[in-house]
């Protein structure tokens, strides 16, 4: 039983390994939203996930911003049809997205490596803990 079970978590280790592994193409990159997971994973190439980014809006268009929809609701319909309130609440989603996007790469930007790896939390704290020393 102990033997079964051991087994059964050398798989799932071996799956999740796998998983985090994955490798997008260009063409992923331009049907899928790729870059929304990218922001949420810590191991993610900086790089990567610009190029992500930057591929799938050559293919889709963007969303308008907040001013761009204020007073909008004069000219939408008093009662819009289940589609017509999908593709709002899919348009409103993926604006929330572009903009959590653009403040992820405001916020990671400083921790950028040469080879597009981003310093985590750890690191992050480590660099702020010297320059707070350096200061005194």
């Amino acid at each position: 039983m102990n033997k079964f079970m051991l087994l059964c978590l050398l798989l799932c280790c071996t799956a999740t390994v796998h998983a985090q592994q994955k490798q997008y193409t260009d063409k992923d990159y331009a049907r899928t939203p790729v870059w929304i997971d990218m922001m949420d994973d810590t191991t993610t190439n900086y790089f990567e996930a610009e190029k992500a980014y930057k591929i799938y809006w050559q293919h889709h268009e963007k969303p308008g911003g907040e001013h761009d929809i204020i007073g909008e609701h004069a000219e939408r319909e008093k009662i819009p049809s289940k589609h017509r309130q999908k593709k709002i609440r899919q348009d409103d989603d993926m604006r929330m997205a572009v903009k959590k996007y653009e403040r992820w790469r405001q916020r990671v930007l400083p921790y950028v490596q040469q080879d597009g790896r981003i310093l985590g939390p750890a690191q992050r704290l480590a660099i702020f803990e010297a320059q707070k020393e350096n200061n005194k």
